[in-house]
C-alpha cells in the first residue's frame, strides 16, 4: 500500500491511494487521515463502493472536516470513493473492469479479479488494524432505500453487544441484526468481518442517485456518533428520533415476470402476507402478474424504475411478524 500526499492541513492529510497488487496498480483512490495527538482507536470508513450512492459519498466529504476539527484521540481513516472505475461511467451496482458487485465479495481474495482483490486489499490491508470499519450506501440510480443499518451477531455476548450499540448509533427507520445463523445475506464486509473477530456496520440511505441533506446526515450523524460512543471525540451526540426498529434479516422479492412495474408500496411501509405489493404489466399495459408479500414484514429498499426483468431483485422485505 503507498499513500501520496497532495496536501496537509493540521492534523488531515488526504491524496492517492494506490496498493501494489498487479491487479491494482494503476488504480488510485482519493483518501483522508485525520490523527490526533493523543493515541486511540482507528475508525475506518468507506463510501462509494456503488458511485451512484452520492449522499452516503458525500457524507464522508464532510466527515473528513469533522474530524479534523473534533478529533481528540485516535486516527480516523477515509476512502470516499471505492468505486472509481465506475465513477464517471455512472455503473450501477458492479465494477466495470470485471462487472462484478464488490458488496458481496468480503473478505475478499487476493487471488481473484480486479473486485476481489480490490476489497481484500481495502479490508486486509489498508483497514486491517481498524477498531470499527464503517461501509456508507444508499439508493442507486434505480432504487429507493430507507435510512437503515445492519450488522452482523456471532453468537458472543460481549462482541455481539458492542456491534449493537455500534449500529445503534445511527438514527435509523430499522436496524437489521443479522442472526448467528442466517446464510441468505452474506459476502459484505459488515456481514464478514465480525466472525474475523473486526467490528463493521454498513448505512443505507438514499435515493435514485440524487445528493440530498437529510441522507447526507443520516450518515454523517451516525458515524459521528459512532466516533462519540468510541472516545474519539466529545462533542454533543446527535439525537435519535426516528423509529430505530430493529429486524432480524430481509429478504428479495424479485419480479415475475418481464414488462412495466407498479409498484403499491414505499419504503419504510410495513406490509401484510399475502398483500398485493404491485403488478407487472406487458408492453402493451395488460397485466401479467401480481407480487405478493411472501410474509408479513418492514420494506427497506425498492427499485423504481418502470421497466423490470422477470428475476430482478425488486424489494428488501424485513421479516416484521404474522
Amino acid at each position: 500500500m503507498i499513500k501520496h500526499t497532495n496536501g496537509q492541513r493540521g492534523n488531515l492529510q488526504w491524496g492517492f491511494l494506490s496498493f501494489s497488487h498487479p491487479l491494482l496498480t494503476e488504480l488510485q483512490l482519493p483518501w483522508f487521515d485525520i490523527t490526533a495527538a493523543e493515541p486511540g482507536p482507528k475508525l475506518a470508513i468507506i463510501a462509494g463502493m456503488h458511485p451512484n450512492e452520492v449522499a452516503a459519498m458525500e457524507a464522508a466529504l464532510r466527515l473528513k472536516e469533522y474530524f479534523a476539527a473534533n478529533l481528540q484521540r485516535g486516527s480516523v481513516a477515509i476512502l470516499p470513493i471505492l468505486n472509481m472505475p465506475g465513477l464517471y461511467s455512472h455503473a450501477e451496482f458492479v465494477c466495470p473492469v470485471d462487472d462484478k458487485n464488490i458488496n458481496f465479495l468480503s473478505p475478499g481474495n487476493p487471488q481473484g479479479s480486479f473486485s476481489e482483490a480490490l476489497i481484500d486489499a481495502v479490508l486486509n490491508v489498508w483497514a486491517k488494524d481498524a477498531a470499527v470499519f464503517i461501509d456508507l450506501h444508499g439508493g442507486d440510480l434505480r432504487e429507493e432505500v430507507a435510512k437503515f443499518v445492519m450488522c452482523q451477531l456471532i453468537g458472543d455476548g460481549d462482541f455481539d453487544a458492542r456491534t449493537r450499540a455500534l449500529a445503534h448509533q445511527f438514527d435509523a427507520d430499522a436496524i437489521v441484526e443479522f442472526d448467528v445463523d442466517q446464510r441468505n445475506n452474506r459476502g459484505r464486509a459488515t456481514n464478514e468481518l465480525p466472525w474475523l473477530g473486526r467490528h463493521a456496520v454498513m448505512a443505507e440511505g438514499g435515493a435514485n442517485g440524487i445528493l440530498d441533506e437529510e441522507n447526507t446526515l443520516f450518515h454523517f450523524n451516525g458515524v459521528a456518533n459512532i466516533a462519540r460512543y468510541l472516545g474519539l471525540t466529545a462533542d454533543a451526540f446527535a439525537p435519535r428520533v426516528r423509529r430505530n426498529r430493529v429486524v432480524s434479516n430481509f429478504y428479495k422479492v424479485e419480479a415475475p415476470r418481464s414488462g412495466r412495474l407498479y409498484l403499491d408500496v414505499a419504503v419504510g411501509q410495513t406490509v401484510s402476507r399475502g398483500q398485493r405489493l404491485g403488478i407487472v404489466r406487458d408492453l402493451f399495459g395488460d397485466w401479467l402478474a401480481d407480487i405478493i408479500a411472501p410474509f408479513s414484514g418492514l420494506i427497506l429498499m425498492i427499485v423504481n424504475h418502470n421497466i423490470t426483468s422477470e428475476g430482478e431483485w425488486l424489494i428488501s422485505l424485513a421479516p416484521a411478524g404474522e
